[in-house]
């Protein structure tokens, strides 16, 4: 097994950790006096709990910064936590402020430490994850390093010399298909022939990617799908960016992603988080804000819809649906019903109110409630979990983006991005029934996303919110009026 190095950096943060601990014990006076020996059996104890508790983040895996903060206190409040209860039943454990104070130090000193020894790792060690053998022929000659190999499912595309000649083998034979299962190892197929070009070996299949990335200490993967699907590309994405993992793609997908640069002849680099850390925090401290200020703030509304739902039409009072979120991962969303309840029995479909027009599926309170925006109240739930945020592009469901996907738009490009309540496309009266449109909204809103932005469109949007309200009653007003004289 590979001498990785989460190993050398666990060894660093444990020469940091005793040096920490000890120096705390030494320089905390007592009332009784001490000698070497109880000292140093002291800081052994403090560096014993707290180093057990920090192993599960100094193993041979890929971690983004966000998931090694919160993992490193995580431990180390568990830690502090195991000393200070030492300490209330009388056992040779510091006080309760040293395990304070060194707490407080450690959560600053290790995530800094290990992110040093992260940075300072060179060369880059990279996978290829993909379906066509082609495509992982070309990838592979375009790096400027050899990978450490590629995992890939069955293939059965065209030959490889059919797509890139300049890539062929001596001899093939043209019923040679399948070349490795999900899992298993290569047969004396294609797979096997990359490899004795190349120099790089099949490594297994795609349910191998998270062990492997772990297991061979992976930098960068590089992903040569033939089609940037949902399940599988994006599915590889989703495990890169959760591992702290960067990511290329072979040209032949660039339309699929976020793209951020060249890398050799065919290959370009995925933005898979698009803004700075510092920017993601105040999003999401806004996000929680928010939406906790929201709920506490509507709770008689709520209320008072849940309650005029139940009484207009038979049926549940919240409606769930399947959304696409973050990088084609799918979760549940909730909205106040506005609908009958076979309204999508026949399949999902666009409502005929977003293009001006009249749904009959849509209740009377229905109406109301989505034209002052109320049915989109329970999704604040939704932001308090993390799926979605105030301010992203709208999100929408697989099935809707299936269609989308086969007019040639660049659909998945917004999937990069944390979906939202309300957003540039939204604020402009932009919907699904003008997809191009609303990309190039989406993309904009990419571009341009800071906290100030966010700020601005949700101004925008309870405006428009506050002016629908006012023709609503406005029009009830006026309908009542007309009526009025009718009878008389």
């Amino acid at each position: 097994m590979l001498l990785g190095r989460g190993y050398r950096d666990a060894a660093a943060a444990g020469t940091l950790l005793l040096a920490f601990t000890a120096g705390f014990v030494a320089s905390v006076p007592t009332e009784t006096p001490i000698g070497v020996g109880e000292r140093l059996l002291e800081a052994a104890l403090i560096a014993g709990i707290v180093g057990v508790a920090l192993i599960p983040l100094y193993a041979t895996r890929p971690r983004s910064a966000a998931t090694v903060l919160a993992n490193t206190w995580r431990q180390l409040c568990l830690a502090c936590l195991a000393l200070i209860g030492l300490a209330a039943v009388g056992a040779n454990a510091p006080p309760v402020s040293t395990t304070v104070a060194a707490g407080l130090l450690l959560a600053v000193s290790l995530p800094a430490w290990y992110g040093r020894c992260r940075r300072r790792n060179e060369p880059d060690r990279v996978l290829i994850v993909g379906d066509d053998p082609a495509l992982i022929k070309s990838s592979i000659l375009s790096l400027p390093v050899v990978p450490l190999g590629f995992l890939s499912p069955v293939m059965t595309e065209r030959p490889i010399e059919t797509a890139y000649p300049e890539a062929s083998v001596a001899s093939r034979s043209d019923d040679e298909q399948i070349v490795t299962t999900d899992g298993g190892l290569p047969s004396d197929g294609r797979a096997g022939r990359i490899g004795m070009v190349t120099g790089t070996d099949s490594l297994g299949g795609l349910s191998q990617l998270e062990r492997t990335l772990r297991e061979r200490d992976v930098d960068t993967v590089v992903l040569a799908f033939e089609r940037g699907d949902r399940e599988e590309c994006f599915g590889v994405l989703r495990t890169c960016r959760h591992h702290g993992v960067d990511a290329l793609v072979h040209d032949s997908l660039a339309d699929c992603v976020l793209a951020c640069g060249s890398v050799g002849d065919s290959l370009v680099r995925v933005r898979l988080r698009p803004w700075p850390w510092y920017g993601r925090l105040a999003k999401r401290a806004f996000d929680i804000a928010f939406a906790a200020v929201g709920l506490v703030a509507l709770a008689p509304l709520i209320v008072l819809v849940a309650f005029a739902v139940r009484l207009d039409s038979p049926g549940p009072i919240l409606y769930s649906q399947i959304r696409t979120g973050t990088l084609g991962r799918t979760f549940s969303v909730s909205k106040f019903r506005s609908m009958v309840t076979d309204a999508e029995d026949d399949g999902a479909r666009l409502s005929a109110e977003d293009a001006g027009g009249v749904d009959p599926r849509v209740t009377g309170v229905g109406r109301v409630l989505r034209k002052t925006h109320l049915d989109e109240i329970p999704q604040l739930f939704a932001i308090l979990r993390g799926e979605m945020s105030v301010v992203g592009p709208r999100p929408e469901r697989p099935e809707i983006d299936r269609e989308i996907d086969t007019e040639d738009i660049d659909w998945s490009k917004r999937w990069f991005v944390k979906p939202g309540l309300t957003g540039i496309a939204q604020i402009n009266d932009v919907t699904g029934f003008e997809p191009a449109k609303k990309l190039e909204c989406d993309l904009e809103y990419v571009r341009r996303q800071s906290l100030w932005l966010d700020l601005e469109l949700v101004v925008r949007q309870i405006r428009s919110v506050a002016v629908d309200v006012v023709d609503l009653v406005s029009e009830r007003l006026n309908n009542e009026g007309d009526e009025g004289v009718r009878s008389s």
